[in-house]
């Protein structure tokens, strides 16, 4: 599966680098190609129970299809076309980057390619997106700046994304 590829690629071991513990420290979540709520029950309570006990301050997005359950406790769902996944997440980068959003000490020391990557990334504007996913570029940008500005941000994906040709 293209998952596997990924996490072994950049990450040297089949498993995603979060853990439990780390919903109840984080306050903004990015679930896309998931319906956690139907398929992982329990990071689903706990990202919901982490909602509840911070009113205001725990913003999740949820990007999908389908509305869903899942989608039910989103702050922001954007109902994707199938398969558009790519265009939304490079267009939310470029957001990223042009806002100052992105940790370039980081970048540096743990990437490689992100020269290449940015040229890339230009040419996926909002606007572009929007006419790909079929959601509004506002809505694109304002689930960039969500996870952008969130001090402690995590994603979680499942097969809608990684079983794609693309993935």
């Amino acid at each position: 599966a293209s998952a596997v590829s990924g996490y072994v690629t950049s990450l040297g071991a089949d498993a995603p680098p979060g853990c439990y513990a780390d919903i109840e420290l984080a306050d903004g979540f990015l679930l896309i190609g998931t319906n956690t709520a139907a398929c992982h029950p329990v990071t689903f309570e706990r990202i919901r129970r982490r909602k509840l006990q911070a009113p205001g301050r725990v913003k999740v997005i949820v990007v999908d299809p389908r509305k869903t359950r899942t989608a039910d406790i989103a702050d922001l769902y954007l109902p994707i076309r199938p398969g558009t996944d790519v265009a939304l997440l490079n267009a939310m980068l470029r957001v990223l980057i042009h806002e100052g959003l992105t940790d370039a000490r980081f970048i540096q020391r743990h990437t490689s390619g992100w020269d290449s990557l940015q040229s890339l990334i230009e040419r996926s504007t909002p606007e572009g997106a929007a006419d790909i996913c079929g959601v509004p570029a506002e809505e694109i940008r304002h689930a960039a700046l969500l996870f952008g500005h969130a001090k402690a941000a995590m994603s979680f994906w499942s097969m809608g994304l990684n079983q794609s040709t693309h993935g």
